[in-house]
């Protein structure tokens, strides 16, 4: 196969946007599209190799997966080595078992099944610190690989007319299902090998000839420059809100389909930039630049604090990303790349590549076995550290349970005189599940008790969906069964309202913090906005209506003002300072608190101006005026905006001090 610069250049128009994404570079909001130029420049390279060799009879499935092994696993194999390597130096014990974790689903290419399975979303938080989480790619197309050359082995057999419109066939139907499951099934569509089969397909189409050659060469200068800007709007006006891959993937990777169709007919303006020396050698590297910038940026992350780097750290995270991409490719990539007499045997490639898959498996399942080696955090590590594993048991079985299946237990479990005492509901969100231990502590003490009714995602709003969950999610039912609760039933005269407030009011997430934005709907209208332009107006209106429903019933109401955000991990910063010397990221303060939540708050003292109604707040003991994120050091968050079972028990008790029912609570009818 003649070699074309033009393709090596095109990597580099695919790798540096990924690169620059995931370092913070301002300008590359949609740099994750360049795994889908490299699916389609991987399908249409692939493809060339096993036609000619059909068409030869020189076609070998055991050759096939020889030069992948060359082309793909000693790269690997160094860098997930040196990144459990570093784990053991620079990761909490969680930390070090997911990776730990993902490298055992790297070395059998399913570490995208594993990814989708343990961090849902590629644009969350909890994605943000996996060193390996760049391998789901490599994963879809080994999978991919495993299917195609059989085949079209088969194919090549049939009339050209009957090969060819399968194919087509095939790429029509992952793009139909990716369009579906990008919609239906977010996380899973991102992930999945058959929904980013098309991708490749549409290289794998343009080796077989399916689209026709062209003479004119004003309309191929026109297609490759159409080519470039496809690439170049969808690198820069994507975003991490960009519902992907579905139709979104399609301008990226027609894209890649016109640059290198273009460059078959001819010398274009394109084709000389990109075979031009700078980027034919970022080209050449590529792979390997992709495999090192990732865990480079992590553990930068890591031992600054802050998932966001500042463009000086974002730039020399870079430059090390280069320097590691030319050591690999010069002394790893190239040497193995070689075959006898100068390089290596086939024989040794497959022993070498069973060697690596078994060693680091191994290396892997003791890791994960003995749970990322707790022993090696000095004592002060394990306080701070401990606090994120220190969840309320209770929460797991308790979150989105309805009445009918028996809420969850708070506090006394009778009175004195032997009665139930249902004195208090809490219903909420997850922010509802985090305080609940402390609530808990308060109505023990005082031989009182309740219940909670709380759901992940589902602040306590009647009529409401949020779009960014899945249809499952069943919010809406999820209220309306507390609600009938309570107008059915004469226990419970105080009700107590917690949610992430701020989040819910703006549908913007927390400065620093990754993820999708909560965007609000009204369950009674069809589908109105896929923005968080409305959140405010919803959460207005249907929150009102909300507490005077609840007020109706002649119920007392209390509502728990949104715990302050921090917008990072606190035990696991809290840990990494003390472990590896890490700069805690800066708290937030009280101002800025008050920033974030004015919206909400605003919505908060209107319901509040009923005399039934009472607000309570963790701000005034929190934020003095910087937001403390441990007390005794002992971290007061689980995570980077609910609190631990330690603050709960810490805050809690002080700030519901004055809410138990009094005998004309207890004595309520409901209205």
């Amino acid at each position: 196969m003649e070699y074309r610069k033009d393709i090596d250049g095109l990597r580099a128009i695919a790798v540096l946007p990924v690169v620059f994404y995931h370092a913070g570079i301002a300008g590359f909001s949609g740099g994750f599209v360049g795994v889908d130029i490299f699916f389609v420049i991987s399908g249409f390279l692939i493809t060339g190799i096993l036609q000619r060799e059909l068409a030869s009879g020189r076609f070998s499935l055991v050759k096939f997966y020889e030069r992948r092994a060359r082309r793909i696993l000693p790269a690997l194999f160094t860098v997930v080595a040196i990144c459990l390597a570093a784990g053991a130096f620079l990761l909490l014990p969680d930390m070090f078992t997911n990776l730990a974790r993902s490298a055992l689903a790297t070395m059998v290419f399913a570490s995208n099944i594993w990814f989708w399975y343990s961090t849902a979303d590629y644009f969350a938080p909890s994605a943000d610190l996996e060193p390996l989480l760049h391998t789901w790619s490599l994963a879809v197309e080994e999978q991919f690989y495993i299917v195609f050359p059989l085949l079209l082995w088969w194919l090549f057999r049939k009339p050209r007319k009957t090969a060819v419109g399968a194919l087509v066939g095939l790429c029509m139907l992952s793009f139909l299902l990716s369009v579906w499951a990008t919609g239906a099934h977010p996380q899973e569509s991102f992930y999945s090998a058959p929904t980013r089969a098309w991708e490749l397909g549409l290289g794998v189409l343009l080796a077989l000839g399916v689209f026709p050659a062209s003479r004119n060469a004003r309309l191929v200068e026109a297609i490759a420059l159409a080519g470039l800007a496809a690439i170049l709007v969808a690198v820069v006006f994507y975003g991490d809100e960009t519902s992907f891959p579905g139709l979104a993937a399609a301008l990226p990777c027609l894209g890649a389909l016109a640059l290198l169709w273009s460059g078959e007919q001819r010398t274009t303006v394109v084709g000389r930039m990109l075979s031009s020396p700078i980027p034919v050698a970022i080209g050449l590297v590529s792979y390997s630049l992709y495999l090192w910038h990732w865990p480079l940026v992590v553990y930068f992350r890591l031992t600054l604090g802050t998932l966001d780097l500042p463009l000086a750290q974002a730039l020399l995270a870079v430059g090390l990303s280069f320097a590691c991409a030319f050591a690999s490719w010069r002394f790893v990539e190239r040497p193995f790349r070689r075959r006898p007499p100068v390089g290596f045997s086939p024989r040794f490639i497959l022993v070498s590549a069973l060697a690596g898959v078994a060693g680091l498996s191994a290396v892997s399942a003791v890791i994960n076995a003995r749970e990322g080696f707790p022993g090696r955090l000095p004592k002060d590590v394990w306080l701070a550290y401990s606090e994120s594993r220190d969840i309320d048991t209770r929460r797991g079985r308790c979150d989105g349970k309805f009445p009918k299946d028996g809420l969850c237990r708070i506090g006394a479990e009778a009175s004195a005189g032997g009665k139930p005492t249902n004195d208090v509901l809490l219903w909420g969100d997850s922010h509802a599940g985090a305080i609940m231990v402390g609530l808990d502590r308060l109505l023990g003490g005082k031989n009182r008790g309740g219940a909670v009714a709380f759901k992940g995602a589902c602040p306590p709003i009647l009529g409401i969906q949020r779009l960014d969950q899945k249809e499952s999610h069943n919010c809406a039912a999820f209220n309306a069964a507390i609600m009938a609760m309570l107008e059915h039933g004469n226990d419970f005269p105080i009700v107590i309202l917690s949610g992430r407030w701020p989040l819910v009011a703006s549908g913007k997430r927390y400065p620093g913090e990754t993820g999708r934005a909560a965007i609000l709907d009204r369950v009674d209208f069809e589908e109105t906005s896929h923005g968080t332009a409305q959140n405010y107006g919803i959460f207005k209106s249907e929150f009102l209506k909300t507490v005077r429903a609840i007020r109706n019933t002649g119920r007392r109401v209390v509502i728990v003002d949104g715990i302050p955000e921090i917008g990072w991990s606190v035990p696991h910063a809290l840990g990494l300072s003390r472990f590896i010397d890490a700069d805690l990221p800066p708290a937030p303060t009280k101002e800025m608190v008050k920033e974030r939540s004015a919206k909400a708050n605003a919505v908060l003292a209107i319901a509040d101006e009923d005399p039934g109604v009472q607000r309570v707040s963790a701000v005034p003991l929190l934020c003095r005026p910087v937001c403390a994120v441990e007390k005794n050091g002992i971290p007061l968050y689980s995570d980077d905006d609910h609190l631990s079972v330690y603050g709960a028990m810490t805050l809690v008790p002080i700030m519901m001090k004055d809410l138990m029912p009094t005998a004309a609570d207890r004595g309520f009818q409901p209205g």
